[in-house]
């Protein structure tokens, strides 16, 4: 909410008592109205994507990612995503995101295919931590080319369930 400035100025000829109530009950009407004044002010901004999902992974592990992706697959194949919907959100923060290293593909061939095809159709947004990664000491470079990467994932779960009215899948 942006602040903005007022000015106010009294010009009393009363009692010094008298002009500093008149000034503390202006300054507490303003201070009072003042949200409701910004609230009109301001214009709402609809949700971009009211119709949002973002995957819950909690436990870290290539099964649940995998799980998570068979799911959305199924949605898909049953037509029971939207057309208006954005791609499912898979944001991973944890060890499991070393599915999606290139030296990895052999052991994780299966789900990286499945994340590669879903991402293809555009029914899932797969994105990586890049904190994570480096924890991992890995660079982007290492990661398939098709795999989006944030700074931080708990923040980007946090941006997409908060401010961009995304729900779990």
């Amino acid at each position: 909410m942006p602040l903005r400035r007022v000015d106010v100025v009294l010009l009393f000829p009363f009692k010094q008592s008298i002009r500093w109530a008149v000034a503390f009950l202006t300054i507490m009407s303003l201070l009072w109205l003042s949200p409701f004044v910004s609230a009109q002010t301001e214009p709402e901004t609809p949700s971009v994507n009211p119709l949002g999902y973002v995957a819950r992974i909690h436990n870290d592990s290539p099964e649940e990612v995998a799980d998570a992706l068979r799911r959305a697959e199924s949605l898909y194949l049953e037509g029971k995503l939207s057309e208006l919907t954005d791609p499912i959100s898979i944001v991973l923060h944890g060890p499991e995101v070393e599915i999606f290293f290139k030296d990895k593909y052999d052991e994780y061939k299966n789900i990286v295919d499945l994340a590669a095809r879903l991402s293809a159709f555009g029914v899932v947004n797969v994105q990586v931590c890049e904190t994570q990664t480096g924890i991992m000491g890995r660079s982007r470079s290492s990661i398939h080319s098709f795999i989006g990467t944030i700074p931080f994932g708990p923040t980007e779960v946090k941006r997409l369930l908060n401010q961009q009215s995304y729900v779990y899948f």
